[in-house]
C-alpha cells in the first residue's frame, strides 16, 4: 500500500498527514522549520516504506523541504491532494477542541 505524505509548508513549522488509498489519516506531524526537518518527518515516516510525499508549493515555500526529501532518496510531488486531505485535517482538530471557526 502506497501512502501519500501531505505536507503544508509555513516559515516556521511543517504540518505532515499520512493517508492510506482510502484518505483515512494514519498519523499526523508537526515539526519546526529547521536544519533537522527532514531528518524528523524521515523518521517519523519511517513505518510507511511504500511511500510517496505531496509538498504544496514545492515551487514556495516548501521549495527546500522538497529539495531535501528528493536528495535524501524519496518520492516528491508538487501536488494539491494534500491541500484537501490537511483541511479535512485541520477542520475535524478544530471541531474536537471546540474551536466551530472556519
Amino acid at each position: 500500500m502506497t501512502v501519500m505524505i501531505g505536507i503544508d509548508p509555513h516559515k516556521a513549522s511543517h504540518t505532515a498527514v499520512a493517508i492510506d488509498n482510502t484518505e483515512c489519516v494514519l498519523d499526523e506531524l508537526r515539526v519546526r522549520a529547521c536544519s533537522k526537518q527532514t531528518d524528523q518527518l524521515r523518521a517519523w515516516a519511517a513505518p510507511f516504506p511504500d511511500r510517496v510525499w505531496a509538498i504544496e508549493s514545492a515551487r514556495g515555500l516548501g521549495y527546500l523541504l522538497a529539495q531535501q526529501l528528493v536528495a535524501a532518496g524519496e518520492t516528491v510531488v508538487n501536488h494539491r491532494v494534500a491541500r484537501q486531505q490537511l483541511r479535512r485535517t485541520r477542520r475535524d482538530d478544530r471541531q474536537r477542541h471546540g474551536n466551530r471557526s472556519p
